[in-house]
């Protein structure tokens, strides 16, 4: 966690680069809290807004920086490290509800043996994760189960 708290811009672009590859058109960047540096690359490669959300601490809810242009804007949620799932999906639903279609989940780090990947995929969502790590008995390797894209 240290290591992606502290990624140098060569490193961010790397993974921008990465998502630049791999994610079809969007009108907008939704960037959760320790993506923002990703999220704002993304953007400014791809020409379009980024929009920062945080939780309110006194309500728990997810307060998002801006809402869309248009009434339908096509959007990416970029978050740092993904491993149950469960802010991606929030910010999702909260989304649609400011008029955000979100299909894509980019991600610096997937943590495989959680449970984000199934329970999104499963609400129709894709992920594009950068890099894939595996918890095993050895520690954590790069996963080599799922085919890279």
């Amino acid at each position: 966690m240290s290591r992606l708290h502290n990624l140098s811009e060569k490193d961010v672009q790397s993974v921008v680069d990465e998502f630049v590859v791999g994610l079809p058109e969007f009108d907008a960047v939704i960037g959760l809290p320790g993506a923002e540096a990703l999220a704002r690359a993304l953007a400014a490669l791809r020409g379009t807004p980024a929009v920062l959300v945080h939780r309110d601490p006194e309500s728990g809810w997810w307060t998002f920086g801006a809402e869309p242009a248009e009434r339908t804007q096509q959007a990416v949620i970029v978050t740092e490290h993904f491993t149950d799932g469960l802010p991606e999906l929030e910010v999702v639903v909260h989304a649609s509800k400011l008029g955000y279609l979100v299909q894509w989940v980019a991600c610096a780090v997937e943590r495989t043996n959680e449970p984000g990947r199934s329970r999104l995929e499963l609400q129709g969502l894709h992920i594009l994760p950068a890099v894939q790590l595996a918890d095993t008995p050895r520690g954590l390797v790069m996963e080599r189960r799922f085919p890279q894209p």
